[in-house]
């Protein structure tokens, strides 16, 4: 039986709708930010840095995308986490995602930054703050909305990213990237930390499987979205690299925004246009898409009695969560105005939002046994070999990533993290004693729709 709660969300996404939630999710900060980073850590080999990350991205993703499609639900990675582990490691996993949110404040303060460039009497801080209150109403006014707004942006963000590299790739010296010392200036030590600080480059297609309750087909259309858009965003993301790294000395450029390369290429109105139609809406479609997907899991935890169940009422007009939203707008703009490190925060953020995802990849091994006739009818399923082969090779990828991102990480940050992880281990095991929570045994999945 389906709760109160999610029978007011709609299912009005279609493939389409969900792709395009995807790519808004991946293709923004990473590509922005990450570029310069990944070039300063390996030189021209970020190109290969950006290829090999994509791809350890999809196999890491692929648990996921056979969970979602044998069991599509609202709250994907926190309620497979719950059901399938344990209610504890649910509760564990949604205190994780809410906070590694912090990055909604990193996302909103850097496309203040990019607009700033073209706007310099504009304060980062008064943009950041106006383009995340932008982006709360339109998502609490309704997930199709929000969708249909995506798909736009999403449109104008390739093109422009398109442009950039169409434009650069005739000036890029492409005999510069056939030495092995280019490609690996600092050694296989340099090419560990790119692909660390690129683990999130390509990671967000995941977010789609929150969205199970409001698809129209999501057995068949979440593991078509995680495995187009992660192989779409790779390409993207290679292309520029390529740009990037082969047009300008890679001194010049490493640590650097795109914005030194756009300018140093394109003509004055496209690269406007680079600017606008690529950083500035690049930056908006990935917050966008986070205010999409990050309250999903939170409804079922307010359901399962972990948090008040009035928090995650749903709006009956608009099937939004209203308090939750607010709740994560509210998180941002407190870390907009606290001055807290962009760097630090992404760190922590990334780093943290990996740790949690382990949980439903480990769950995904568990699914044959538990649920055998929903695994079996599954659109997209892997034999149990595949399986727990995948399952394994996923769970050390994503080890790996987390140390890398945390390696860079003062010690006292560390011990903060450590912290964390600590006060929620202690929490779920003191609320987890409580006779109101609900347990695996007396809850089923709220199925988000036909797997057929």
């Amino acid at each position: 039986m389906s709760t109160n709660h999610e029978r007011n969300l709609k299912k009005v996404l279609s493939l389409t709708d969900t792709v395009g939630i995807a790519f808004g999710q991946i293709i923004g900060s990473g590509i922005l930010i990450l570029t310069g980073l990944a070039i300063g850590f390996t030189g021209k080999g970020a190109i290969l840095a950006f290829l090999i990350a994509g791809c350890l991205t999809l196999l890491a993703n692929l648990p996921l995308a056979q969970l979602s499609s044998a069991i599509p639900t609202t709250g994907a990675s926190y309620r497979y986490s719950s059901r399938l582990l344990g209610p504890k490691f649910g509760m564990l996993w949604l205190i994780g995602l809410v906070i590694s949110k912090v990055t909604i404040a990193l996302f909103a303060l850097s496309f203040a930054q990019y607009l700033q460039g073209l706007f310099p009497s504009v304060p980062v801080q008064t943009g950041a703050l106006g383009m995340l209150t932008v982006f709360y109403v339109i998502n609490l006014v309704g997930v199709k909305i929000a969708a249909v707004a995506e798909k736009w942006l999403v449109a104008i963000k390739i093109i422009a990213i398109a442009t950039l590299a169409i434009w650069g790739l005739p000036r890029v010296d492409f005999s510069s990237y056939l030495s092995v010392n280019a490609l690996l200036p600092n050694g296989i030590g340099g090419m560990a930390q790119a692909l660390g600080i690129l683990a999130y480059a390509a990671a967000g297609a995941i977010c789609v499987a929150e969205l199970g309750g409001e698809m129209k087909n999501p057995g068949r259309d979440i593991p078509l979205t995680i495995v187009l858009s992660t192989i779409g965003s790779t390409v993207f993301y290679v292309l520029v690299a390529i740009v990037a790294a082969g047009v300008l000395p890679v001194a010049d450029v490493a640590g650097k925004p795109l914005t030194l390369v756009a300018r140093a290429i394109l003509p004055s109105p496209v690269f406007y246009f680079f600017i606008v139609g690529g950083a500035l809406f690049g930056l908006a479609t990935t917050l966008n898409a986070v205010f999409a997907w990050i309250t999903k899991g939170l409804i079922i935890g307010c359901q399962d009695g972990w948090l008040p169940n009035s928090w995650g009422a749903v709006n009956k007009r608009f099937g939004t969560p209203h308090y939750l939203l607010t709740f994560f707008y509210c998180l941002g703009v407190a870390t907009i105005l606290s001055g807290i490190s962009l760097a630090e925060i992404a760190r922590i953020g990334f780093s943290l939002l990996l740790m949690i995802n382990l949980l439903p990849v480990f769950a995904c091994a568990l699914l044959p046994r538990k649920f055998p006739e929903q695994y079996a009818a599954a659109p997209f399923r892997m034999k149990p070999s595949v399986l727990y082969t995948v399952v394994c090779s996923s769970l050390i990828v994503m080890t790996g990533q987390i140390y890398y991102l945390l390696a860079g990480l003062p010690n006292t940050l560390l011990a903060a993290v450590f912290g964390v992880v600590v006060a929620a281990v202690a929490y779920v095991n003191i609320m987890g004693g409580r006779e109101n929570l609900k347990t695996v045994d007396d809850v089923s999945f709220q199925l988000g729709g036909s797997t057929k």
